[in-house]
């Protein structure tokens, strides 16, 4: 508890209604509540179904990857951990990184080496993010060639395939050889610090590499579930872009919600969703509605997982 109670103290944690009450001011409230009470509720549900799934793929990845660095990581008992760490994610600031070191203790806690075990975390959040930067990438170009939306056939040709450049920027920076060793002896203190970790780090990357493609195909369905259950939520309030269009976008939104500033990702998600969804033509309280919903999506799982926390490791 006294854990909980420094976390909510953190100055951070003022960015997250700052934020999210700008946003939901830009979009006009009255209008956002509108689209939210008349949301379906069978749609909301599948939601929470979908991103159910979604969590327990994302366990069996975590502990394919944890088995491959020799680790001791029995499947059942990984998805308990990754549930306990939704709920962590549900009740303190740090997005994802407060259930992601939890993660890692408890993993540790099973005779494994910590280091070794936040290193199975890391990857596996890192194939994740690399999966979801690809998928939206060629998503992104189908939509340009085909023209894959409902509502965004207006979208200049030029602003999507430069969209789909950043993205691919994204899914090649783990190829590109950066002379980030050189950054260890700088005199900004911060850039010192994280060029030697990634120095110490990168050798560990480079023998993990079989795990990482060994996950890829977990990775592919996480996200392909996760862009699912974000569509739902947008048809649920009356977005009309198709499946297509929502995974193009859902890279910045799912990246943005796991900046470490907040709590479930609120703010930052919203906030990348109108901006994104904005390109493809959807209002601004149709997008915030949607990443509210996905947002709800996962605290109602942190919610049905919390009983897990006073259970054995």
């Amino acid at each position: 508890m006294r854990i909980v109670a420094r976390a909510w103290r953190s100055p951070r944690l003022l960015l997250v209604p700052v934020l999210l009450a700008l946003v939901i001011w830009y979009v006009d409230p009255a209008a956002l509540w509108a689209k939210l009470s008349r949301a379906n509720p069978w749609l909301v549900a599948l939601t929470v179904v979908v991103s159910v799934a979604a969590s327990f793929l994302s366990a069996m990845r975590w502990a394919l990857i944890a088995r491959l660095l020799g680790l001791t990581a029995p499947r059942s008992r990984l998805v308990l951990m990754y549930a306990r760490g939704i709920t962590t994610n549900t009740l303190l600031p740090g997005a994802t990184l407060s259930g992601d070191l939890l993660r890692s203790v408890q993993l540790s806690r099973l005779g494994n080496p910590f280091t070794t075990s936040a290193l199975s975390v890391l990857l596996d959040r890192f194939c994740g993010l690399w999966v979801l930067c690809i998928l939206s990438l060629l998503a992104a170009a189908g939509v340009a060639v085909w023209g894959a939306t409902a509502e965004g056939e207006g979208i200049a040709p030029a602003r999507l395939w430069a969209y789909a450049l950043i993205l691919a920027g994204f899914a090649a920076a783990p190829f590109v050889a950066l002379p980030l060793g050189e950054l260890r002896h700088s005199s900004i203190g911060w850039v010192a610090v994280l060029a030697s970790g990634w120095e110490r780090l990168r050798p560990r990357l480079m023998h993990a590499r079989r795990a990482l493609l060994a996950s890829v195909w977990q990775s592919l369905g996480v996200v392909c579930l996760s862009a699912f259950a974000l569509w739902i939520c947008g048809v649920a309030v009356g977005v009309s872009l198709s499946y297509l269009a929502m995974l193009a976008a859902s890279a910045p939104i799912f990246i943005m919600a796991a900046v470490p500033i907040g709590v479930a990702g609120f703010g930052t998600r919203e906030l990348g969703a109108v901006i994104v969804l904005g390109l493809a033509g959807v209002p601004g309280d149709l997008a915030t509605a949607t990443a509210l919903l996905y947002g709800m999506a996962t605290v109602v799982q942190g919610i049905l997982a919390a009983p897990l926390l006073c259970t054995k490791p």
